[in-house]
């Protein structure tokens, strides 16, 4: 992650060196601006009117300034967390795809969204508002500075009272830290219920379980506001004792220069500046105390968005021509996968030729999935290798990988959008979806509805059956015409009619192209050129419907 950023850092460094020049400007002007008011007092004292309202005027002149300063500042500063905030989402969704789906697994939804949403908002506020702290901070040294030229005593107390607060919120800033990662947790944990309460209202009202489901919702909602409340009582009681600390301070500070005055050691203008000098000590020591805890919930927000780093493969932008045209040879050697100790796939080792349609078969628990999720690399064997035409498929970078296989599954995933639109995905024109409907037999249907092809669709409408959406997931995959075609478990889903005319469309296509269908449909499975037989994760048998109906008593039970 931390590369990352370094890089979305640099992509952005005229913007960053735009904001940091205005952050200088401003705190410049106020630090210039008590010298006007300090010398116009002192003009004052002396009767000199006329060059104390000079210096009003010249300071009237530095607050427009500064109000116009702030203004673009303002811009310049979400321009740069904006920056930030797309360059991370940017990685993330990167990083989620180049990501297998095992180490997924590691996430719940809930923890998954709230890393998108609420931890890139941490992480981009923190580097955002950094340019501020650090000019913030070279302004620290220059009212120390003014300090020890004017008053000794005053200085010597000033920074000793810095250090004990600072270390004061630093100590403290570690119990934030513990504070923050049981809330953030505990934010998970209610969005995830809540998730939960809405995606399956239907089965909640079914079951009539809402008010059992409802105290549990309350329950995490109590459990992370608790958390939410000690995280903030402490963030702010930190804040609260060390601006009350310099807040004393001052008041002995003015108290003192009161004193000088009446001695004849200091004028009156000075122990302003003085004065307004400590102000922007407090505000700065609570937007610096603010950095410290702000860097501890950075910690938390960076541990949680580096998960998905971890396992996350490099990204290959563009297309392999040595591995583009591959014929779509397949064979398993020696494969192991899932756990040793209870593998999904084991010992497994057969070969697939191109210009076939390969059937998979087995009963439940026997691997066949495995075989679909290993060729579309959502996981990777403990032992074995996979190769198309010879290659291993892990030496295809992903590009090129994923233009030659797809895959359906029983209830596909749709975005919101137009039927065309979630077709056009598989990168076709209308014609060719149209004309691929119409051949499957789906095309009266869409165009019975009052909008066709521009009826919006999505995973929760209804508009069309289950069966329906597996149709339209299979015309989906047909329409981007990769060599390697992987349906699971789907075509069977279908009515007759329909599962008739994709099996023809397939027949008509296994030329240049491989085909898998995972099924235990004996009307499937005697149409197929060769089946796998599975048990217990390694294959038992391999052959036609009718040398399997002949020779295997497992066959024939399935």
């Amino acid at each position: 992650m931390k590369k990352q950023l370094i890089e979305i850092l640099k992509k952005n460094k005229k913007i960053i060196i735009i904001e940091a020049i205005m952050c200088i400007i401003l705190r410049v002007i106020l630090l210039i601006n008590p010298m006007f008011y300090s010398n116009a007092v002192n003009n004052i004292s002396n009767s000199n009117f006329k060059n104390a309202i000079i210096i009003l005027i010249a300071y009237l002149g530095s607050v427009s300034l500064y109000k116009i300063i702030e203004y673009i500042r303002h811009n310049t500063f979400y321009n740069v967390y904006n920056s930030i905030y797309k360059g991370c989402t940017e990685i993330g969704i990167k990083s989620t795809y180049n990501n297998s789906n095992f180490s997924l697994s590691r996430f719940n939804i809930s923890q998954y969204i709230n890393i998108m949403n609420t931890d890139i908002d941490t992480i981009s506020s923190f580097f955002a508002n950094s340019i501020y702290r650090i000019v913030q901070l070279a302004e620290f040294i220059f009212i120390y500075y003014y300090f020890f030229k004017t008053d000794l005593l005053i200085f010597s107390i000033t920074i000793i009272t810095s250090i004990i607060v600072f270390l004061f919120i630093t100590i403290f800033g570690n119990k934030i830290q513990i504070f923050n990662t049981t809330r953030k947790e505990d934010f998970d944990k209610k969005t995830g219920s809540i998730n939960n309460y809405f995606v399956g209202i239907s089965d909640i009202k079914g079951f009539n379980i809402g008010k059992r489901l409802n105290k549990d919702i309350n329950k995490s909602a109590d459990k992370y506001t608790a958390s939410n409340a000690k995280y903030n009582v402490l963030y702010n009681t930190i804040n609260i004792i060390a601006v009350y600390v310099f807040q004393l301070l001052r008041l002995f500070v003015f108290i003192y220069g009161v004193y000088q005055i009446s001695k004849g050691n200091m004028k009156l203008g000075v122990i302003l500046i003085i004065y307004d000098y400590y102000q922007k000590i407090i505000d700065n020591f609570s937007l610096v105390s603010t950095l410290n805890l702000e860097y501890k919930n950075l910690g938390v927000s960076l541990e949680r968005f580096n998960k998905l780093f971890e396992y996350a493969h490099e990204e290959e932008k563009n297309d392999d021509e040595n591995h583009k045209n591959l014929k779509g040879n397949i064979e398993f050697k020696n494969i192991l996968y899932g756990y040793r100790h209870d593998p999904i796939l084991s010992n497994f080792s057969v070969k697939y030729k191109t210009n076939n349609i390969y059937g998979i078969t087995g009963k439940t628990g026997s691997g066949k999935t495995g075989v679909f999720d290993l060729l579309m690399k959502m996981n990777s064997p403990i032992e074995g290798v996979i190769t198309i035409d010879g290659i291993n498929i892990d030496l295809i970078n992903d590009y090129t990988y994923y233009n030659l296989v797809s895959v359906v599954k029983q209830n596909p995933f749709f975005f919101e959008d137009s039927i065309k639109n979630n077709l056009v995905l598989a990168g076709n024109d209308f014609d060719d979806i149209v004309a691929v409907c119409k051949e499957i037999g789906f095309h009266d249907r869409i165009m019975g509805l009052e909008k066709g092809y521009d009826t919006i669709i999505s995973n929760e409408s209804n508009i069309f059956s289950t069966p329906e959406k597996n149709l339209l997931g299979i015309i989906r995959v047909i329409l981007k015409d990769t060599k390697i075609y992987m349906f699971d478990e789907v075509i069977e889903t279908l009515d007759n009619d329909c599962l008739k005319k994709v099996m023809k469309a397939l027949q008509k296509r296994k030329k240049n192209h491989t085909i898998f269908i995972i099924t235990r449909n004996k009307r499937i499975l005697r149409q197929v050129d060769e089946i796998t037989l599975l048990d217990e994760g390694e294959v038992v048998d391999v052959g036609t419907h009718t040398d399997l109906t002949e020779n295997s008593d497992l066959y024939s039970e399935i």
